[in-house]
């Protein structure tokens, strides 16, 4: 009996011996996992980096030798090719930017970087930024909502690139010479902001995964780099707002932005 007694407390103590091995394990996997995790962050962080000023540079001094030639040439053909070296060369800019955006949203939106913003005004400056655009396209835009009344939020740089988005989707996908509707509306303890084209529309079974990166409906001509409302979604998100997409009565689609009130 006394042998039995022994092995089964053999027994145990190679359990608990066992258990005592497999924490370790665990405490050295998890802290291999937090340093390949760290390795990922700081390689990350080093190629936005660098795409952020090594690919920028060269695409300026492309923009500014094809806007020189352009300039400077009477010959219509070489315009014509200028343009399109010119629409290349800011599209490769834009993805570039919405890349170094989205790496930011990832980092974290903390309160501390929270400020009081408010929505008419930074929706001014963001049709001001996209007037080139809206003239390009033909496009009306249609605001709806009281342009002296004061829409205060909790916000900072990266939300008003998220409703930047937002419009400029809309721009993209209208057909030319159409209206753009923007509305802004008190409801309950948020502000609701509306945008409506009269594009093709998305399909119900699409609209969730145009918020998907680098998913984006297809339509020949239009440019850019499929993370735009990827952005949108992960910047509303942040601020503890929400995205969603309607069919819009007219044709097309509407994109609501809801975030709370300052």
């Amino acid at each position: 009996m006394k042998r039995y007694t022994d092995d089964t407390e053999g027994g145990i103590h190679a359990s608990e011996h066992g258990s005592r091995l497999t924490e370790r394990e665990w405490h050295q996997r998890e802290e291999q996992l937090s340093e390949e995790l760290a390795k990922a962050h700081r390689l990350r962080e080093m190629l936005v980096s660098i795409m952020g000023h090594d690919l920028r540079t060269p695409l300026s001094v492309i923009l500014g030798y094809s806007g020189l030639i352009k300039k400077q040439s009477n010959d219509e053909t070489v315009k014509r090719f200028i343009g399109k070296i010119e629409s290349a060369a800011m599209n490769a800019d834009e993805m570039i930017r919405d890349i170094k955006t989205y790496s930011k949203v990832k980092g974290g939106v903390f309160e501390s970087d929270l400020e009081e913003i408010d929505l008419n005004a930074m929706l001014s400056d963001i049709l001001r930024a996209l007037d080139g655009k809206i003239e390009e396209h033909g496009i009306t835009i249609d605001m709806m909502y009281q342009t002296d009344k004061r829409f205060p939020v909790l916000g900072n740089e990266l939300l008003k690139n998220a409703f930047l988005h937002t419009i400029d989707n809309a721009i993209k996908y209208s057909p030319e010479h159409e209206t753009v509707t923007l509305t802004l509306d008190d409801v309950g303890s948020d502000w609701v902001f509306g945008v409506s084209d009269h594009g093709d529309g998305i399909p119900d079974d699409e609209k969730d995964s145009v918020f998907e990166r680098f998913m984006r409906k297809e339509k020949r001509g239009i440019k850019g780099s499929g993370i735009g409302l990827a952005i949108t979604e992960s910047v509303v998100d942040a601020h503890n707002g929400s995205v969603r997409i309607e069919d819009n009565p007219g044709g097309g689609c509407i994109f609501y932005i809801t975030v709370p009130k300052a």
